[in-house]
């Protein structure tokens, strides 16, 4: 190595030269090759510094060992240093300014604040996908902001990107590290969320995950309960009226037989009468949004004994001849009949009197039923009562408006009357026998108030099925039927 001072040969190991006294410094190659034009204003501010080096009157030439030595107040620093010290100044200054620059933009990055505002920013110039990433870009330094979350959902749905917007929400409410009002706010997004794509069976399953008592209360509408069975599962010694409820709005559908109900089968509306024998009964519930609940079933055996039928002493068929239709109840039972063709209840009518038989075609359920529902068999019978040589149903009622004609009570065949504004109608219902006076049809007669409602009035007229001749009704069928003249 040669002196850059003097040009000596330095013996390889030595760090001082033996002729010039130059101590040599161990700088990179790359010292070399700097370029001189930088201002010396920069030398000058680089070694304005605390070393040995201050105020010691530098000049600008360096003289011998013995100068340098000697006299510190007349050191003159050689090109080569004055290179040497804008390196060190620039590398030490260059090295803060890019460490200060990464901690200012780490810290920048990692404020939530500011990512969350730059998410904003970007959302609203419609850039949602880089609005996505940047919240991603919060939510690895602070996941436990939830309006992160809330954001990137509502982004992923304006990207019509609907599952990953309820992945998102998923992501909140599966966590531990949010408040019960935040974790709230995120089930009340989803479901709404499921709500308008009418994906109402996502929202039952995201209830009944819930480990929420309340928000599964609060959001139970769209949820399908098992329905609720009023009796338990067991032998009773009577018979019992089964309810069945559901935690809201919809319908229950059962079966009696333990088959599996569907929307085809029956609907419950009331009370189901077990009253004797086993019955296995199957429900399920389907709620207003046609969200279905679990099957459930229920077994009941009822061991009390069935009353005996009641016996009806008109049997089924043709008839010519009036009848009355009489029943013998048994003791301790009451016998109620219908005459829609539906099971006879403690709700349908009560047989009490004789019931006289309708004219035309007509069909009797009859049932004896016990104080505690327990029913008999139903005994079911069929009609049909004509008159082929009387007068037919139209021409008794037109003889029976004549007739209230001529006496004031009606004003014409259409019904009216000074008696009400409305009008009258009149409806042949039955055939009955009088006792020394022949057979009459029974005429209800109806009175409406140009509203639309029918109103039975207090009087029923007979009509003579033959003759003609026409009367009210009195008495009844135990003691006799009477016929009043007007």
């Amino acid at each position: 190595m040669k002196c850059p001072e003097c040009g000596n040969e330095i013996q390889d190991g030595h760090l001082i030269c033996e002729v010039c006294g130059y101590e040599v410094q161990m700088v990179p190659d790359f010292v070399e090759d700097y370029e001189p034009q930088i201002d010396n204003n920069i030398v000058d501010n680089v070694l304005d510094m605390s070393s040995p080096t201050q105020d010691m009157g530098i000049t600008e030439e360096l003289g011998g060992t013995d100068q340098l030595i000697g006299n510190t107040e007349n050191i003159a620093l050689p090109e080569f240093l004055k290179k040497k010290g804008i390196m060190i100044a620039v590398l030490i200054v260059s090295t803060i300014i890019i460490i200060l620059a990464a901690i200012w933009g780490v810290n920048r990055v990692s404020d939530p604040e500011y990512q969350l505002n730059k998410a904003k920013n970007l959302a609203a110039a419609g850039k949602y996908g880089e609005a996505i990433s940047a919240l991603e870009n919060a939510y690895v330094s602070h996941p436990d902001n939830s309006e992160i979350l809330y954001l990137e959902s509502d982004y992923y749905m304006e990207l019509g990107k609907t599952d990953l917007a309820t992945d998102t929400l998923m992501r909140l409410i599966s966590s531990d590290i949010y408040s019960s009002d935040e974790i709230y706010s995120a089930y009340d997004r989803l479901i709404n969320i499921y709500a308008e794509t009418d994906n109402y069976d996502a929202i039952a399953q995201l209830l009944a995950d819930c480990r929420y008592n309340d928000i599964t209360l609060a959001y139970q509408n769209y949820v399908a309960f098992a329905p609720v069975f009023s009796y338990e599962d067991g032998t009773y010694d009577n018979a019992i009226r089964l309810k069945i409820s559901a935690n809201t709005s919809g319908v229950v559908y059962y079966t009696l037989d333990g088959s599996v109900p569907n929307e085809s089968s029956q609907k419950y509306d009331s009370p189901i009468e077990l009253d004797h024998g086993e019955y296995i009964v199957t429900a399920i519930f389907i709620n207003q949004y046609g969200v279905q609940s679990e099957l459930v079933t229920h077994k009941y055996v009822i061991s009390n004994d069935i009353p005996n039928e009641p016996v009806v002493n008109a049997d089924s068929g043709d008839y010519h001849k009036p009848v009355l239709i009489t029943v013998e109840v048994p003791e301790g039972y009451t016998v109620y009949y219908t005459t829609d063709r539906s099971a006879p209840t403690v709700d349908s009518v009560k047989y009490i009197d004789p019931i006289p038989m309708p004219v035309k075609y007509s069909n009797f359920n009859f049932a004896a039923i016990s104080e505690d529902g327990l029913s008999s068999e139903v005994v079911v019978r069929s009609y049909s009562l004509t008159f082929p040589d009387g007068i037919s149903l139209s021409q008794a009622v037109d003889i029976l408006k004549t007739r209230l004609i001529e006496r004031g009570l009606l004003n014409d065949m259409n019904g009216y009357s000074d008696r009400a504004p409305g009008r009258y109608t009149y409806e042949v219902i039955s055939a009955i026998p009088i006792a020394g006076q022949g057979d009459y049809y029974t005429i209800r007669e109806f009175y409406h108030d140009g509203t639309g409602t029918q109103t039975p009035t207090d009087t029923t007229y007979i009509v003579e099925i033959h003759q003609g001749s026409t009367a009210i009704l009195g008495g009844n069928a135990n003691t006799g039927f009477l016929a009043i003249s007007f």
